[in-house]
């Protein structure tokens, strides 16, 4: 039986069948995931976070202190994000919300800490390779903010893990599962589909931050490489989310409780001022926790699935 845009000799017979042939998939009906991950930046970030919530903050709070312009900030740009999300996955997805990655299990909780608890053992771990070194000296001296911990702590906390959960949601969620079912629809292996669809988030994910040096490039590459293989292992965005927040917020952990001086000497120095090395030594963290938990490294298939409603 042919599509339901063709007539009986299998071409579209009107124009709007033919419109209907490029805009919708024949499988699943739903828009074809090519629109879906082209449309996915434009309408759930650009529009909810570079417009709407731009254009808030700009009015309401410039004149406030950044950490309650940051928190008001990510507030906003997950309420709009919430309510298009919820347009997307009704008209474009057609999928429930629940579908996105985000729940209250426990097995998320724990894989948001997991992520979380790899990024700082990373960081350790990179300043340890620095004293090892000889580059850099590590005093244990615990500190004292100036400000409150509202300010220091619990702002940046709610505002950073907000943050994190949007991009997760729109770059490694949204996209990576659309470029994924995409790929797997035209016949590609359900873990190449997978595996495939990771460099598409990641092109999407460094032209969202606009840099433009090799180096720079290079840090989100291989962050966002990081970030997309931890939503193929788990499925979940609990790793991931975690895993970002820490990227941010892991300084303020771990030089609450440690002062380090000095410097690498040549590469290291310079691909010390990036992130890149703590977050590959944070993804070997987690894969050694995945080899503990599952004794192996899984691709989860649900990945370039369609769950319907």
């Amino acid at each position: 039986m042919g599509s339901k845009w063709v007539g009986m000799s299998g071409v579209p017979t009107t124009v709007a069948d033919q419109l209907c042939v490029v805009v919708f998939g024949e499988a699943d009906t739903r828009v074809r995931a090519t629109w879906r991950v082209l449309l996915a930046m434009p309408l759930l970030w650009i529009v909810t976070g570079d417009i709407l919530t731009a254009n808030v903050i700009t009015v309401l709070f410039q004149s406030m202190r950044s950490t309650v312009t940051g928190l008001a900030s990510s507030l906003l740009h997950a309420g709009f994000l919430l309510i298009a999300l919820f347009l997307w996955a009704r008209y474009f997805d057609r999928q429930p919300l629940s579908n996105y990655g985000i729940s209250g299990s426990l097995d998320w909780v724990r894989d948001f800490f997991i992520g979380l608890v790899a990024v700082v053992t990373g960081q350790i771990l990179w300043i340890g390779i620095g004293s090892v070194s000889g580059g850099k000296s590590i005093h244990v001296s615990p500190s004292t903010p100036d400000e409150s911990i509202l300010f220091w702590l619990i702002f940046p906390f709610a505002a950073l893990v907000l943050h994190a959960a949007v991009q997760q949601v729109v770059f490694f969620r949204v996209i990576l599962k659309n470029a994924a079912e995409g790929l797997y629809s035209r016949g590609i292996d359900v873990n190449w589909a997978a595996l495939a669809a990771v460099p598409v988030a990641v092109i999407l994910f460094i032209a969202m931050h606009g840099s433009t040096t090799p180096l720079r490039i290079l840090d989100l590459a291989i962050a966002g490489g990081i970030f997309g293989l931890m939503t193929l292992h788990t499925a979940e965005l609990g790793l991931g989310i975690g895993a970002y927040f820490g990227a941010f917020f892991s300084g303020t952990i771990v030089f609450t409780m440690i002062e380090v001086t000095g410097t690498f000497s040549g590469v290291l120095d310079t691909i010390d001022q990036y992130g890149f090395p703590k977050m590959v030594l944070a993804y070997l963290v987690v894969v050694a926790w995945l080899l503990w938990q599952h004794g192996e490294l899984p691709v989860q298939h649900s990945i370039v699935q369609w769950n319907a409603d």
